[in-house]
């Protein structure tokens, strides 16, 4: 995990460097300071804020991102932060787009700028301007004053257990795999199935899996410790049937590397190199669409983790907490989601006061 560590930190850096240094005070000082994926995040926003700024707004124009000042930052508006949210979500200006994405390529900036990402975008910014008026080097926070319109309920996706059986059998086998993912699944096939089983059967987010080496992979407890999304070690538990699987994949690295498993990264491509969140993305689609046909569910590595939360309430009994614990969630009203998508018994409970009065 620690070359990941330091990827991180690389990327973070390169970031601050190109703004001023009251982004880095703020970055290194926040509560999420142990969180180097988090940090990233921030450091990313704010990057992006502060560009629109010099590029968009006309009293900051004849600056540059690393020149800008808290004094300028003093006097934004909250219809400053609202237009930026505006610009971002509408993405009608040609002129900030183009430059948005061309910057945001080369920083590695996500492109999805939807209901969930502007909250996110507006969060940020209350952070930060809320960590330098405590410090006492500003007296507003612009962004706190901006309406935090409430997210529209989606509906939850996620699979069947029929529908894990249809996508796990194309993951081993290759049925209905076309071109190039037919020709090639032999030389994937340990490490797929081993590897989607695992987040089917734990509910681990991609980003907790894919910095495990195989030496944080425990066979006797059929257990694996990980770095939970928001820091903090945790111990995660997977079936019997997993770690079949596991085991096998993870034999056939070791024969192939010849090198401690401290330095052997849990799934690797084929150059030995740990696996990206991307590829990972783009299996499961690959995966899914062969499995589901005509059934049209698009399908994320997250939607495994609803896939898997659904699963186990059932089979649990609907034991809520029970699946707060698995899924590391902070509050339980992020895991009553599952419980409310979860199909309804009213009309199984119908009859169940009868006879009582």
């Amino acid at each position: 995990m620690a070359n990941d560590n330091i990827n991180y930190s690389n990327k973070i850096n390169a970031l601050l460097d190109e703004m001023p240094d009251f982004v880095t005070d703020f970055i290194f000082n926040f509560k999420n300071s142990e969180n180097l994926p988090t940090m990233l995040q921030y450091s990313r926003d704010i990057y992006d804020f502060l560009r629109f700024m010099v590029n968009y707004l006309p009293e900051f124009s004849d600056k540059k991102i690393k020149d800008l000042t808290l004094k300028d930052m003093s006097m934004l508006q909250p219809l400053d932060i609202n237009r930026y949210l505006t610009t971002i979500k509408s993405a009608k200006d040609r002129r900030y787009t183009k430059l948005r994405d061309k910057a945001n390529a080369e920083n590695d900036i996500p492109q999805n700028h939807n209901s969930s990402t502007i909250k996110r975008l507006r969060a940020t910014l209350s952070s930060m301007f809320g960590f330098f008026m405590i410090s006492g080097k500003l007296s507003t926070n612009p962004a706190a004053a901006v309406r935090n319109n409430p997210l529209p309920e989606k509906s939850l996706i996620y699979l069947t257990n029929e529908e894990q059986t249809a996508m796990l059998n194309v993951v081993r086998t290759g049925e209905n795999l076309e071109g190039k993912a037919a020709a090639h699944h032999e030389r994937f096939v340990l490490r797929d199935s081993a590897m989607i089983l695992l987040l089917l059967d734990t509910g681990l987010r991609v980003s907790e899996m894919l910095p495990t080496n195989i030496i944080d992979y425990d066979f006797e407890s059929c257990s694996l410790i990980t770095i939970r999304k928001g820091g903090g070690t945790d111990t995660v538990y997977f079936s019997d049937e997993c770690a079949s699987y596991l085991q096998e994949y993870f034999d056939a690295q070791r024969a192939k590397y010849m090198i401690p498993d401290a330095q052997i990264p849990a799934f690797t491509t084929l150059k030995g190199e740990r696996l990206g969140a991307r590829a990972v993305e783009n299996l499961v689609k690959k995966y899914a669409k062969a499995g589901l046909g005509a059934k049209g569910k698009l399908i994320t590595p997250h939607k495994l983790r609803s896939s898997f939360a659904m699963s186990f309430y059932s089979a649990s009994d609907n034991d809520l907490l029970l699946l707060k614990e698995k899924l590391h969630h902070k509050s339980i009203n992020t895991t009553n989601i599952y419980a409310k998508a979860a199909p309804g018994k009213k009309a199984d409970t119908r009859n169940l006061l009868q006879g009582l009065r």
